[in-house]
């Protein structure tokens, strides 16, 4: 019976803990890319990441989508935006370019709160 009782004690705190963690967090919309390739020759491409929300985030994973002339995706790559990014702050990030693309699409495809307003 103890032990019936802590499991249930266990799960029950478990699942508010994890409840309570998906609560009130921004959306991939409250942040705003912008990047720019690098000088000719360097096949790298360096942006920001705008924080429009009022959380203080980290471990912000961007994806970066390569397109060709007729707008045709011809690859992908990950990469992290550097540190934390204060509320209505902004951090930066360097990407390895998709080989063919002429222009990009970049977004936030995860990150973690850090804190709450």
């Amino acid at each position: 019976m103890k032990l019936t009782l802590g499991f249930v004690v266990v799960l029950v705190v478990l699942t508010t803990a994890a409840w309570g963690q998906t609560q009130d967090r921004p959306g991939t919309e409250a942040f705003r890319v912008t990047w720019k390739s690098r000088p000719s020759g360097t096949p790298m491409i360096e942006g920001e990441v705008y924080n429009t929300s009022t959380y203080r985030v980290t471990a912000v994973r961007l994806r970066v989508e390569g397109f060709n002339d007729a707008r045709t995706t011809v690859g992908e790559t990950f990469t992290w935006a550097i540190g934390d990014i204060p509320p209505s702050g902004e951090t930066s990030f360097v990407s390895e370019s998709v080989p063919g693309a002429v222009t990009y699409r970049i977004t936030v495809v995860s990150y973690d709160v850090v804190s709450r307003p």
